[in-house]
């Protein structure tokens, strides 16, 4: 299984893949679009470290938005 085939169904029962999760270096951040880079770490999309990486998040402000 290839990167291209991973997803996880979204809370309005569609699919997400890595595509649909905000690009690299997003800067309007809204709950919305925390709260799905948080389900992709979740559901095995991406790791921590990839989107701490990929939002130049720290692992302390991911943990807020887990929270949130």
């Amino acid at each position: 299984m290839s990167d291209d085939d991973l997803f996880f169904i979204g809370p309005d029962g569609t699919p997400i893949k890595l595509d649909d999760l905000p690009p690299r270096g997003f800067k309007d951040w809204q709950p919305r679009h925390k709260a799905m880079v948080v389900a992709a770490v979740r559901h095995g999309l991406i790791t921590l470290d990839q989107a701490c990486a990929r939002y130049a998040l720290s692992i302390e402000e991911y943990l807020c938005w887990y929270q949130c």
